[in-house]
C-alpha cells in the first residue's frame, strides 16, 4: 500500500533541489544571525566601573557648566547652580549626588579614594576603587563661573 504510493514518482527534479537549497540557505542565514543575539552578554565588573566612571564625568561636566559657582571643599564638590546646591561627597565607599542637602543618589560604588585638585583652567577628579583601579578626569571650567577653596 506504502509503496504503490510511489510508484509513478521520476525522482528529485533539479528544481525541487534548488528550492530546498534556498530555504536550507535561508534558515542558516537566519539561525547564523540570530545565535549571537541570544547570547548572554556578560558585563565584568571592571566594565560596569568604566561605564559608571563614564556617566559620572559626564554628568559633572554638565552640572559644573550649567552652575553659577563652584565651592571646594574637603571630599566635597559643591555646585552652585540658580537657586539649587549640587554636592557630589564621598559617603562610605560610595561617591553620592545630594541637592539641596536632600536626596542619596550613588554615582559611584566601592571606592576607596575620592580626591580633586584644582588646576589653572579646571579641575582633575581622581577615583581610587577598591580594587586599585584609579580613574581621573580633568574637567575644564569656563572663566566666568566662580571657584572658591
Amino acid at each position: 500500500m506504502f509503496v504503490g504510493r510511489f510508484k509513478d514518482d521520476k525522482g528529485f527534479t533539479l528544481l525541487e533541489l534548488f528550492f530546498s537549497l534556498f530555504i536550507f540557505s535561508l534558515i542558516l542565514i537566519f539561525i547564523s544571525h540570530t545565535v549571537p543575539l541570544l547570547q548572554y552578554h556578560d558585563y565584568t565588573e571592571e566594565f560596569l566601573n568604566e561605564m559608571e566612571w563614564e556617566v559620572f564625568v559626564n554628568q559633572v561636566k554638565s552640572e559644573i557648566r550649567n552652575s553659577d559657582k563652584i565651592r571646594l571643599t574637603y571630599n566635597r564638590i559643591l555646585l552652585y547652580e540658580d537657586e539649587k546646591l549640587i554636592l557630589y561627597e564621598k559617603y562610605g565607599n560610595q561617591l553620592r549626588r545630594r541637592v539641596d542637602l536632600k536626596g542619596h543618589e550613588i554615582i559611584l560604588f566601592s571606592i576607596a579614594s575620592f580626591s580633586y585638585q584644582k588646576t589653572t583652567k579646571g579641575i582633575t577628579i581622581q577615583v581610587e576603587r577598591k580594587d586599585g583601579t584609579v580613574h581621573e578626569a580633568t574637567i575644564f571650567i569656563p572663566p566666568h563661573i566662580e571657584v572658591e577653596e
